[in-house]
């Protein structure tokens, strides 16, 4: 079954496999997860979404998204990422885990 994602999700979850495609890996859903998130002036929410990358060009798609997804503009309709953090996980035969952890504001 496939998780459902939110709009935010989802433009994350395209950056992210504009990125990988190119290199040769391929982007596997895991887990999406969301909750509420507020400061004295702003609302959001946080996300953490549990991915893997497969194929031959996995670990070069990991090094390219540690190092440009933080700083790559991601379109959100009504909403601005304000922080987005790659965590690598493990790495097995079926490809390399991450953890990619968002700050989405409402705009």
């Amino acid at each position: 079954m496939r998780p459902h994602c939110d709009r935010a999700q989802a433009a994350i979850l395209r950056a992210v496999s504009a990125i990988a495609a190119p290199l040769g890996a391929r982007l596997v859903i895991e887990e999406l997860r969301a909750r509420d998130w507020a400061s004295l002036t702003l609302t959001g929410m946080r996300h953490e979404l549990d991915v893997r990358l497969d194929g031959a060009g996995a670990a070069a798609a990991l090094a390219a998204l540690s190092a440009r997804l933080p700083t790559e503009a991601i379109a959100i309709s009504g909403q601005i990422l304000a922080e987005i953090v790659v965590e690598p996980g493990t790495a097995d035969d079926d490809g390399i885990a991450m953890t990619l952890c968002a700050l989405v504001i409402n705009d």
